[in-house]
């Protein structure tokens, strides 16, 4: 259901995305062009034939252009990275899925060349289903896809590129569509491993109608630049996306790389997520479907949308298709976005997301979450979000926003991240349940809440760590929480959180804060005016710097802000968790107050 969130005075918060179910039959864009002769080239700049052109340009630089040798050596492009390049994200985490056995019983593309390796070869065995390897040499090798192809869902597939196979779209086609039309039933798996999907693009049939701003842009279809999935269940196993497309524009089109509909769930590990775009979920778009992520990076990924998304009939008064009167076309979740009433907890664990980015004026720099119905969870443990980012008038999030939501957070870091009216984190109806979290060096360009922000709701902060964020803009203020929640810390840390206007306070304004004891906030005054800073939960401890370091990495998964040794956070805690952020036992009896224990 599409719900119009309530503007706050001094951080404009816009509507959701919508529920709506994609619609069906997107024919995912660009014509059939021929087969690729001999399998195209790799992302290497290494041709089907071992070879490569003079410049080191391959078939995929020049926008998978199909039919001849020749493209591979066209000049002018350079290369796109390399699979060598991309680092595997380390394991944090125990993802409940391993690699399918593929080493029997296999459908073999390839008969041990590169040449071997056809589209033709490609489409056949991917169309039957089943396990399907590859035998096209030692050396990486790049098959260009110049057709969607269409995978059977009344079976398991698995499809398992051993590290050599990258699989392009050129820049014209999606690569992949599993269409089952229907909802949240169909038990069988496609399962992705150790293959690069690049260069997909998903392109929509369905275009709004023309209607004066802000009615939405774009369209209703174009979603899932490297695999459409509609009903069914997809594993991703040590695999790479990288310059995926879905449509730029539209309400509730999305996932660069990977859009899931109405699927029973999607298990996301090992895997690298680069350069993907669209106009929502930059690399993964989410729609009544379950997602866990484990070990994986998300890195420069884009919503490409602007506007966010809402059904206001005051601001627009073209009904579209889905009977809806929509606004905005789209931006939220630069990384991922995920919307829908079915579905229900959603899990990243040992997950990186890196410098992406939401469309203008919409948001979650890297995630987005609107659960329809009953409140549903997300957990976040050992992620690390940097450099993320929400900007133009209205967005908010830097590095998420959640509605209607339990959001879990474990030993997590956010820094580095941006939002135009909210840097870090936005949500409202939702309860926050933090625990071991660090927030280092967050900013809010243009409003207030440069690391938090919640509407309605509430949570417990246990053992987090609020240092060095920034309001950016004159006269904005609360730095660390702002918002109308009720909230009760315990040894959590406030420190040099910092804001213009010396008139409000400047750490945190929020509508009730206790204190569960351990905590401490510092400087006691302002660092604009002057004058004495309201304190962010009665009877807070403000008397001591509690000498907090840079962020760095001290241990653990993520990196860290140490106290110094002497510092007054050092057994200041009363009733810790068991471990601290890097997972060393804490002090039973004086433990330290802060995402981590001790000085060391």
């Amino acid at each position: 259901m599409r719900r119009s969130i309530p503007v706050v005075a001094l951080a404009v918060v816009v509507g959701c995305s919508s529920s709506t179910h994609a619609p069906a039959g997107d024919a995912g864009g660009g014509q059939d062009t021929g087969p690729v002769v001999d399998g195209g080239a790799s992302l290497d700049g290494t041709t089907a034939d071992g070879t490569t052109g003079s410049d080191g340009a391959t078939a995929a630089d020049t926008g998978g252009t199909a039919g001849g040798g020749d493209s591979a050596t066209e000049a002018g492009q350079p290369p796109p990275p390399t699979d060598a390049s991309v680092t595997p994200p380390p394991a944090t985490c125990t993802p409940p899925i391993t690699a399918v056995n593929t080493s029997t019983g296999a459908n073999v593309i390839g008969t041990g060349t590169a040449a071997s390796c056809t589209e033709a070869m490609l489409s056949a065995a991917l169309t039957a289903g089943g396990v399907v390897t590859f035998n096209c040499g030692a050396l990486p090798v790049t098959i260009t896809v110049t057709a969607t192809i269409e995978l059977p869902t009344n079976k398991d597939t698995v499809i398992d590129g051993g590290g050599l196979i990258t699989l392009d779209g050129g820049g014209t086609v999606r690569i992949l569509d599993w269409d089952n039309q229907n909802y949240r039933a169909d038990m069988n798996t496609l399962t992705l491993q150790n293959i690069t999907f690049a260069h997909g693009h998903a392109t929509g049939t369905m275009p709004y109608a023309p209607a004066p701003s802000p009615c939405s842009t774009g369209f209703y279809d174009g979603a899932g630049g490297a695999l459409q999935m509609r009903d069914g269940i997809l594993h991703v196993i040590n695999a790479v996306f990288v310059n995926n497309e879905a449509e730029a524009l539209g309400p509730d089109v999305g996932g660069g790389a990977i859009y899931l509909n109405s699927s029973l769930g999607a298990v996301v590990t090992g895997s690298t997520f680069l350069n993907n775009s669209g106009s929502n979920g930059g690399a993964i778009g989410v729609l009544n479907s379950e997602l866990e992520v484990y070990n994986s990076d998300f890195d420069g990924n884009a919503a490409l949308g602007f506007g966010a998304n809402g059904d206001d009939m005051s601001m627009c008064s073209v009904m579209a298709t889905n009977g809806q009167y929509q606004t905005g076309s789209g931006g939220n979740g630069g990384a991922i976005s995920i919307d829908g009433g079915s579905d229900g907890t959603h899990t990243f664990c040992g997950t990186t997301f890196t410098a992406n980015k939401a469309g203008v004026g919409a948001l979650g720099g890297a995630l987005f979450r609107t659960p329809d119905g009953a409140t549903q969870t997300t957990v976040i443990d050992r992620c690390l979000f940097d450099g993320n980012t929400a900007t133009g008038t209205g967005a908010g999030g830097g590095a998420g926003y959640f509605h209607n939501s339990t959001l879990t957070i474990t030993a997590s870091t956010f820094t580095a991240n941006v939002g135009a009216g909210i840097g870090t984190i936005e949500a409202d109806g939702t309860t926050f349940n933090f625990t071991n979290v660090t927030f280092y060096g967050n900013h809010s360009s243009a409003g207030v809440g440069a690391t938090l922000a919640l509407f309605g709701g509430g949570g417990t902060l246990l053992n987090c760590t609020f240092a060095n964020n920034v309001c950016d803009a004159p006269n904005m203020f609360a730095a660390a929480i702002f918002g109308s929640p009720n909230l009760t810390i315990q040894n959590t840390i406030f420190d040099d959180n910092t804001a213009q206007n010396p008139g409000a306070p400047m750490q945190c304004q929020v509508g009730t804060m206790v204190t569960g004891g351990g905590d401490m906030q510092w400087p006691a005054d302002h660092t604009s005016g002057g004058g004495a800073d309201a304190l962010c939960a009665p009877g807070i401890y403000e008397t001591t710097d509690p000498m907090l370091g840079t962020l760095g990495t001290n241990g653990g998964p993520v990196p860290t802000v140490l106290p110094a040794a002497g510092s007054a956070a050092i057994g200041r805690g009363t009733s810790c968790p068991a471990t601290d952020a890097r997972g060393k036992t804490r002090s039973a009896s004086m433990c330290t107050a802060g995402a981590v224990e001790g000085s060391t």
